[in-house]
């Protein structure tokens, strides 16, 4: 798929299909993540995986009242969330958890560049990706660290779920950007 026709047609996907993601699509897709920069190469990411439709469901019916009480109640997201068919992982059979190996601010956002590579390797493969925020917080807890086995020095920074996609939604309408050329 040519570049840019990759960045216009990326949706985020929040409906998939029951096909299991095999471990080797998962390890290609984290093979194209490396690829991504990152400050003085330092490449400061680690990669966790919860695979399973049925495990991410269950994770899912766990997360979904940690995010309700950590949310604002007049977030826009709060009405939405506390629907009864609101699952936060959508349905997929993989998590990606973009993991940053130090607290450093640069290294969280070298990790956004290699998660957005995920997405953008995703979308080329013919599968979905969704960027899950509302996850973060609970991923960030020590104890839901130490239950999935992410190392406590780690830091989750870009829970993105993948699977095989149901449909490519349409494009939503961009505003026109605002350009501050400067002197």
């Amino acid at each position: 798929m040519e570049l840019t026709e990759a960045l216009r047609t990326r949706r985020a996907i929040r409906e998939y299909t029951d096909e299991p993601l095999a471990d080797a699509e998962i390890e290609r897709l984290i093979d194209v993540a490396v690829l991504a920069p990152s400050a003085m190469n330092l490449q400061p990411w680690v990669f966790a995986v919860v695979r399973g439709a049925p495990r991410l469901h269950e994770l899912s019916r766990r997360i979904k009242p940690y995010v309700l009480e950590h949310l604002p109640p007049d977030s826009p997201l709060a009405g939405h969330v506390q629907s009864e068919d609101f699952e936060i992982f959508h349905g997929a059979p993989a998590l990606i958890i973009v993991c940053a190996s130090n607290a450093d601010s640069q290294s969280n956002e070298d990790c956004c560049l290699a998660a957005q590579h995920v997405m953008l390797a995703a979308h080329d493969r013919g599968l979905g990706s969704c960027w899950i925020g509302l996850a973060r917080a609970w991923l960030n807890e020590p104890t839901s660290k130490d239950e999935l086995g992410i190392a406590a020095h780690l830091h989750p920074i870009a829970p993105i779920i993948i699977g095989h996609r149901r449909q490519l939604p349409l494009p939503t309408v961009r505003a026109q950007p605002q350009i501050i050329w400067c002197k």
